[in-house]
């Protein structure tokens, strides 16, 4: 491998895993003490609700690591008979792969096996065993944020419903909704984190631009759900019909953007559907080329519609039920997202890396296109095809005119 290509893993990267799967467990231990606290103050219906979105949510994350796991088979065995991959990656069969992922357990032994095999190359710094190792963070960081996505966003949503309905807030309520924005703040992050290891050039995430990066996200996912569940405290009828209405043009746009993600057409539609449920709560880029104004129209048309969301609460509202939380309530709503989007472009100008690695010390701004270009790492044998396509997706996006100048700049250095 030349240094443009150089794999990297270390103690951090291994420590990222680790916190991972503990903030995995986590959200598991609570919604088992979320749901079990219901139960035990005989309110089946929420209860069942709760296990009801856990339920669905694990279904949904199995089905895309099974997906995955059947269509990059073929291409472990191969590298496993040429030598390229030691065979006791690939010896867990067909069948209990399948029986795995039917007991709601495939994601947790993809954690497994990445702890093993990530203590195990921590010590012998194999090269094979690294791309391994890469590959699999890959996924399990994609499947971390559907999770996340998935359970955690609607189970917030209805956790705040269910306090504000009621009018009165429980330790172990508090202790789950915390929890839960911090999840999925950290599984984004983790996810950006795990884009970059997809790229040949590119720098490892320092410790500022993850925690801005981190900050950001919990900042604009915050007044979404909040949004939401005010508007699901005096419509809850609606607020499925609202969601279809979202989600709706989200899927025609995603269609739209022509996604190549998984490995037939019925996976692609799913996969799509999938996009179109994260775009109803965050921001998530499928496609290549400029994000900016797809991130402009995003943000706008989501403040407009929090604000539509907040106003009708704010209309329909109990005055003297809810005269104890409102003011501070929509305060914290507007000045969350607003600041969320101010500490994004901030990010994103001063902290967003453009430029390789062989030439830079710190991270760099988009803006400076004409230096140089982050390139995919297509001289390794084992590739995660998922997170290449959207790390190209995430980082590529210059226009044609400045890709021949960033060569031409690369040629002089």
């Amino acid at each position: 491998m030349g240094s443009g290509d150089e794999l990297r893993f270390s103690l951090h990267d291994l420590i990222f895993i680790c916190l991972g799967l503990a903030t995995f467990l986590f959200d598991l231990g609570t919604d088992v003490w979320v749901v079990a606290s219901f139960f035990e103050a005989g309110d089946y219906f929420w209860a069942g609700a709760v296990l009801l979105v856990v339920l669905f949510c694990s279904v949904v994350v199995q089905m895309f690591s099974w997906c995955w796991f059947a269509g990059d088979r073929e291409q472990l065995k191969s590298l496993s008979n040429s030598g390229l991959l030691p065979p006791f990656k690939t010896t867990v069969g067909d069948g209990a792969l399948r029986l795995l992922h039917g007991l709601q357990l495939g994601f947790l032994v993809r954690y497994i096996t990445a702890l093993e095999v990530g203590f195990r190359m921590h010590k012998e710094r194999d090269t094979v065993g690294l791309q391994y190792i890469i590959y699999l963070i890959n996924d399990i960081s994609m499947l971390r944020l559907f999770e996340s996505i998935f359970e955690s966003a609607p189970q917030l949503t209805l956790m705040l419903y269910i306090m504000m309905l009621k009018n009165q807030m429980k330790l172990h309520q508090c202790f789950s909704i915390v929890a839960s924005f911090l999840s999925i703040a950290w599984a984004i992050l983790d996810f950006h984190k795990s884009l970059r290891s997809s790229l040949s050039d590119k720098m490892h995430l320092k410790f500022k631009s993850a925690l801005i990066y981190f900050i950001f996200n919990l900042l604009l996912i915050c007044p979404r759900i909040c949004s939401i569940a005010l508007f699901a405290t005096i419509f809850k009828h609606y607020v499925l019909l609202h969601f279809a209405l979202i989600c709706l043009p989200m899927f025609i746009w995603t269609c739209q953007q022509g996604t190549d993600f998984m490995n037939n057409i019925p996976e692609e539609v799913f996969y799509r559907g999938a996009v179109a449920v994260i775009l109803y709560f965050t921001w998530l880029n499928v496609a290549a080329g400029k994000t900016i104004i797809r991130q402009i129209i995003y943000h706008s048309f989501l403040a407009v519609d929090c604000g539509i969301l907040v106003g009708f609460w704010w209309i329909y509202r109990d005055p003297v039920l809810t005269a104890s939380y409102t003011l501070p309530l929509l305060i914290a709503i507007s000045s969350s997202y607003f600041l969320g989007v101010i500490v994004k472009c901030t990010y994103y100008k001063y902290l967003h890396p453009t430029l390789t690695a062989d030439l830079l010390t710190t991270d760099e701004t988009d803006i400076q296109q004409e230096v140089g270009f982050r390139s995919i790492c297509e001289s390794r044998p084992l590739i995660n095809k998922r997170m290449q396509i959207l790390s190209k997706c995430f980082y590529f996006s210059k226009p044609e005119g400045n890709r021949r100048r960033s060569n031409m700049e690369e040629t002089k250095v």
